[in-house]
């Protein structure tokens, strides 16, 4: 997990990801930035699953301006089998890239919004013969969005594919509505969608469809969703019929807005995007960029339930054919508290966390690859703006890395404003692998800095591990996160 001090956050408001309250003005110069999470049981881009049925973290950082001029980028872990199973690197991760213009007009009385722009397909973590080169492809899009009436708006959308050498070049056209109940009548929005693919170059066109519900909950949207296609190129069970489920939270989203928890409850959110996800000195993304998001809900008490997600990606299984993991999700409960010892305030965190493999499968298996374990945490800000942390992990079941224990201690100390105002973090860990396997140390040493919504790490990370090639070596690692 990236997150090596579990509830460092929670405890202490740690550096490592700024929380935002919902009515924060975070704009500059005209600029507003903004951010998004989700969490999906299948990520389905025109009708077929792109996670090979599975499910994927997505998340989401946009900066816009009062013009109507924005920029952004968007991503999502992603499995495609035919690739794997030939053997292939197959990515792990699509990242998207867009910027655009958007603005409302006036058409007889109702105004009707435009949005034009550019929209880049990008899978940095592609390999073998199936390189990023041959993947990556660009699309121009133009949409209309009208809402005639209160709650119901309609949209339609068209893009236009410049390069796409692995599914051939098209057209797609979108057309979407949505419409929201009454409070008294649960306050649902419905919502419906209609596409059509003209893949051209001899390619199967056909339709997609959706229709489904969503609903806002504690700050988070709830959508459940029927997707088909009456499509016959891909095979399979990827452009089949599916119901699919999806949580996610927006920036600036209230924690109590919709239905609310009981007294004493709170919701938060996280989203992060790192050059590489370093896990205990190792990469699992096999020096690639990630996508990770979490999603979190405390009680005044000090007891907290969440999980967190990141794709990944393994060579070694992959070039053996194996059906490997794109996606780690972790479960987690504990309990953090601060007592009073000697006068000072010392934070404890205790708790369990699950790691699962969803979309594991070949004889590498998730029942395999899943594991446990239990942590124990204390955490001290013995003066102002200095925070530190030690933690320990102790593995109840790992088979493919074997059991093990790992202990984690961490500090951070914020320079004044006056000299800019940067977090200098420091860690250093011990694994013991046992069961033969190596025991290291690894250790991470960088600085963060606050930008309002955003905060922007970079840190040097190294190990003295001998046991896995190249995804232990030195490296400089670059993280934008946000929670909210």
């Amino acid at each position: 997990m990236k997150k090596t001090n579990l509830s460092v956050a929670i405890a202490l408001l740690a550096t490592s990801a700024v929380s935002i309250a919902a009515e924060e003005d975070k704009s500059f110069y005209g600029f507003t930035p903004s951010a998004s999470v989700a969490l999906t049981t299948d990520y389905v881009w025109r009708g077929v699953s792109q996670s090979a049925n599975a499910p994927a973290i997505q998340g989401s950082f946009d900066l816009s301006h009062e013009s109507g001029a924005y920029i952004g980028i968007w991503g999502s872990n992603i499995k495609f089998d035919e690739n794997i199973a030939a053997g292939e690197g197959a990515s792990s991760l699509e990242l998207d890239i867009y910027a655009g213009f958007s603005n409302e007009i006036d058409i007889a009385g109702t105004g009707v919004t435009y949005d034009l722009g550019w929209l880049r397909y990008e899978y940095p973590t592609a390999g073998g013969s199936i390189s990023a080169s041959n993947w990556n492809f660009n699309e121009l899009y133009f949409g209309l969005a009208v809402s005639p009436i209160k709650n119901l708006n309609v949209s339609t959308y068209y893009y236009y594919g410049l390069k796409i050498e692995h599914a051939l070049p098209g057209e797609y056209t979108d057309m979407a509505l949505d419409y929201t109940l009454p409070d008294s009548f649960g306050g649902i929005t419905l919502l419906a969608h209609a596409g059509y693919y003209n893949q051209k170059g001899g390619a199967d066109n056909y339709w997609d469809w959706k229709i489904g519900g969503s609903k806002e909950f504690a700050g988070y949207t709830i959508e459940v969703a029927y997707t088909d296609t009456d499509d016959t190129g891909i095979g399979g069970q990827t452009d089949g019929s599916k119901v699919v489920a999806t949580i996610s939270r927006e920036f600036g989203a209230d924690s109590n807005g919709g239905l609310s928890l009981p007294d004493g409850f709170s919701t938060s959110a996280s989203v992060a995007l790192t050059t590489d996800y370093v896990w205990r000195g190792v990469s699992q993304t096999a020096n690639a960029p990630a996508i990770q998001g979490s999603f979190d809900v405390s009680h005044e008490s000090g007891a907290y339930i969440g999980v967190w997600g990141s794709n990944i990606k393994f060579d070694e299984n992959i070039a053996a054919g194996e059906g490997a993991s794109s996606l780690e999700l972790d479960i987690y409960a504990g309990f953090s508290n601060e007592v009073d010892i000697a006068g000072t305030g010392v934070t404890y965190d205790i708790g369990w966390l699950r790691y699962e493999y969803p979309t594991a499968d070949g004889s590498i298996t998730a029942s395999n690859w899943n594991f446990n374990e239990l942590y124990f945490g204390l955490a001290i800000s013995p003066v102002k703006d200095f925070n530190f942390s030690t933690y320990y992990y102790y593995g109840l079941k790992i088979e493919h890395a074997l059991p093990g224990e790992y202990t984690d201690m961490s500090a951070d100390y914020t320079l004044p404003d006056s000299i800019g105002g940067i977090t200098i973090l420091g860690h250093a860990g011990y694994y013991n692998q046992k069961g033969g396997a190596d025991n290291y140390w690894d250790w991470k040493v960088g600085g963060a800095k606050d930008f309002g919504i955003f905060n922007v790490e970079v840190a040097y990370t190294d190990t003295d591990d001998s046991g896995a090639g190249n995804l232990d070596n030195a490296k400089a690692v670059a993280t934008i996160s946000t929670s909210f």
